[in-house]
């Protein structure tokens, strides 16, 4: 077997656990590996997460190709699952450098750094880092006094060099997306996501980006940290031409739009859907729902939209300016309303806990939820609020408020049996073990972290009953064990 440059691994939420298979592709690694792959270098991705690889059998899948580098995304709530994989690839292959990526990467690279089993941190986007890095002078094989001083002259990194840690000046980003080449998903399996899709009853889905950034500014939210110049986006041509490759490679597949906001740009979407309509493709994106108006849903019906994702967040009025989304809830509503006259699935995205919301906002913010799904809303999605490094959320927090973990359900034994209690279908934890991010700290003044999320749990269950609820139930519900 070819020895890649790099070996990208897809960690799974949690080693040793049960399998919780996600039904998007790794995107973020594809994206890194086809730009490698165009330059001439060799990339892999070894997608650990929907194989459902336990620790050691990713060491095999390491020993099998032995790459010069191997790369790992860091996330906030998997940050021990990655930091278990770093150690064990530091015990057994102390040869081969380490290079982490993600998010967290960006907003906590110095804190990263001062575990020794990471070498090298990229800061911000990683393409054209990853790619210098690569084809850097860095000794090979590592060894742990190995001379790092020729990464100084890369922007975009941070690296220990003789104990000493080094941030080199930030990268700009790319500026024309439309020089990012198309993914490649036969770096994956891509027929077991497939086949995935298959067994939860839908159809073959690829998912891209059109775009990186986000205008707004929204307190709680990462994007503005990872690119804070706003809002980049691949021209309508490109993504076309994308769409008509994969479809060739892939007839039968429908495909999910990861954006931020896909509705900001009202001349690129007209453009977007007058193309995309003759190509008889389903497609589903995300935005907000106070950037559509009628003219956008029927351009969205007529071109293939089936499923609208909108980030909403809070039902009180006053907490929308409090966190920087500035949602008109009127305008929720409305756009509610017409993709539900217009026959497209939505689904809303809430949060709950913020540090001073008093149980009176969440009560608003559930019953707005029920509101929404009585106005033919047709899936929820409610978050304990996670404090991420770096925003500005964080800034008015302790650093200790910014912990998060992966949520598992409780191991409830039968008093008679010693065994797991089988439990009916409850949306709750279904939800919960799919959306798995949730705070490993007291954040709100007024519930404890465990409250908070029983208060989640009260609001998936209150939603889905079509009932508006009264602040006596939500207090109860947080106080109550294995709500």
């Amino acid at each position: 077997m070819t020895q890649p440059d790099i070996l990208l691994i897809a960690p799974p939420l949690l080693w040793e656990s049960e399998s919780r298979p996600e039904m998007k592709q790794p995107l973020n690694l594809l994206y890194l590996a086809s730009w490698l792959n165009r330059q001439g270098l060799q990339a892999q991705v070894l997608d650990a997460a929907l194989a459902s690889l336990s620790l050691a059998e990713v060491l095999q899948a390491v020993e099998a190709v032995r790459p010069r580098f191997i790369g790992v995304p860091f996330y906030q709530a998997t940050r021990e699952t990655v930091l278990q994989l770093c150690r064990a690839i530091r015990t057994r292959f102390p040869e081969i450098w380490l290079v982490a990526g993600g998010p967290l990467v960006t907003t906590s690279s110095e804190s990263l750094l001062g575990l020794t089993d990471i070498d090298i941190c990229v800061i911000g986007e990683g393409e054209v880092t990853l790619e210098e890095i690569l084809r850097s002078n860095l000794p090979i094989p590592r060894t742990d006094d190995s001379d790092c001083s020729c990464l100084s002259t890369i922007p975009g990194l941070g690296f220990v060099d003789r104990k000493n840690t080094v941030i080199t000046p930030l990268r700009p980003p790319i500026a024309d997306l439309d020089s990012i080449p198309f993914v490649d998903f036969e770096l994956i399996d891509i027929q077991r996501y497939f086949a995935y899709h298959a067994s939860i009853e839908m159809s073959n889905w690829l998912f891209l980006t059109t775009s990186r950034g986000c205008h707004a500014r929204c307190t709680f939210c990462a994007t503005p940290v990872l690119w804070p110049d706003g809002m980049r986006r691949q021209s309508v041509p490109r993504l076309l031409s994308e769409i008509a490759y994969q479809r060739k490679l892939y007839p039968s597949s429908q495909f999910g739009f990861m954006d931020d906001s896909f509705f900001s740009d009202k001349a690129w979407l007209r453009e977007f859907f007058d193309g995309v309509s003759s190509m008889k493709v389903k497609y589903c994106c995300i935005g907000r729902a106070d950037h559509l108006c009628e003219e956008d849903v029927i351009g969205l019906a007529r071109s293939g939209c089936i499923y609208v994702a909108l980030g909403i967040e809070t039902g009180n009025q006053a907490r929308q300016r409090v966190i920087g989304k500035h949602l008109d809830l009127n305008r929720v509503r409305a756009s509610i309303r017409l993709l539900a006259e217009y026959e497209i699935f939505s689904k809303g995205f809430f949060m709950l806990g913020f540090p001073d919301e008093t149980p009176e906002e969440m009560l608003e913010t559930i019953n707005f939820a029920v509101e929404l799904k009585n106005l033919g809303m047709g899936e929820f999605n409610f978050f304990p609020v996670s404090i991420y490094p770096g925003t500005e959320l964080a800034e008015r927090c302790t650093k200790s408020a910014c912990v998060s973990r992966v949520y598992q359900k409780p191991d409830e034994a039968d008093s008679e049996t010693g065994k797991s209690k089988q439990h009916a279908h409850d949306i709750a934890e279904d939800k919960l073990m799919r959306y798995a991010n949730i705070p490993d700290a007291d954040i709100n003044d007024y519930f404890s972290a465990s409250q908070i999320l029983n208060i989640v749990k009260f609001a998936y269950r209150q939603v889905e009953s079509g009932q508006s609820a009264m602040l006596d139930d939500l207090r109860k519900a947080a106080v109550l064990s294995g709500s």
